[in-house]
This record gives C-alpha cells, structure tokens and sequence, in this order.
C-alpha cells in the first residue's frame, strides 16, 4: 500500500498541477478536471479575456475599413489599384522616383523638380502589396529606401486621403 501510495506522490508531484482538458468545449466552459492550481485557473481567464479582446480589435478595425471608401481607379472592369501620391519635397533637387515592387523590379518612374516647379507631385494607381520608392539625383541615390504597402488603408498625407504615399524630403 505504501508503494502505491508513493507512485501517486512522485506520479502528482511530477505532474505539476497544469489544468488538464478533453476537449476545447471543455476549456470554453472552464470545466477542467483532475488539479488545477489558482495559477493556472488565473491564466486561462486570462487567455479567454485576450482572446475576446483582440476578436472585438479586429472586428473594429474591419469595420473602420468598410467605413473609408477605397479610392481606387478601375478601366474596362479591371482594377487598377489604390490611389497614391508621389512627391519631390526638395528645396533644390531635380529626382527621379522609381517605385519597384518587392522583387526590386520598377513599377513606375517619375522625375520632379523642386517644390517650386510647376511639376513636383503626381498621384496615381498601384496595386496591393509591398513596394519601395528610390530617389536619384544627378545619377546617384539620394535619402534612404521608403517601404510602403497599397492596400485599402487610408493615410493623411498634408489634408488628403490616400491609400499609400512616398516623398522625398528636403
């Protein structure tokens, strides 16, 4: 008998007192079986609390998204994208901008005067993903590689909604 009773100590003790569940329905209602300490118990609620919280996060932020109409440009019923804005905010530099997709293949290209010429901004289309704009001037690459995603996300850009934008700055 004290053999048996030994097994069931050495048995208890390495099994820790993690709460044990058959089913998810089981850990749903929070009905667990064999021992559970308070510790355990205090983390499925929390589990269960965070879980709830981030479905209601997402559900929120899919509805703002419904709510902002998508800006996007769609020829012979074929979609063209989400409207952008790509600009050349130097002072003094004449730039090309290229904007190349994620496997650095250029999409687009465009070249700008300074922020006070007639043309230092275009707005356009490009289809969802992931991008980069480069800026080159006098044939070198000026400022840093701008990574951005076109997609139904609208931003701010000085008063305007846009769905991605990239801009070269002073």
């Amino acid at each position: 008998m004290k053999k048996i009773a030994t097994i069931m100590f050495v048995l208890f003790v390495f099994s820790g007192c993690a709460a044990q569940f058959g089913s998810e329905a089981q850990y749903e209602a929070g009905d667990w079986y064999f021992l559970s300490g308070s510790e355990e118990v205090a983390q499925i609620k929390r589990d269960k609390s965070h879980l709830a919280f981030d479905n209601e996060v997402g559900k929120m932020a899919i509805d703002k998204l419904k709510s902002q109409p998508a800006d996007t440009k769609i020829v012979n019923d074929v979609i063209q994208g989400y409207k952008g804005i790509v600009q050349n905010l130097s002072n003094h530099k004449v730039v090309q901008i290229s904007l190349r997709d994620k496997n650095n293949h250029e999409v687009k290209s465009y070249v700008f005067g300074p922020v006070d010429s007639p043309v230092n901004f275009a707005e356009d289309y490009l289809l969802p993903g992931d991008y980069c704009a480069i800026f080159i001037a006098n044939g070198k690459q000026v400022g840093d590689v701008k990574k951005f995603t076109s997609g139904p996300r609208q931003f701010d850009y000085f008063g305007k909604k846009y769905h991605w934008f990239a801009y070269l700055p002073e």
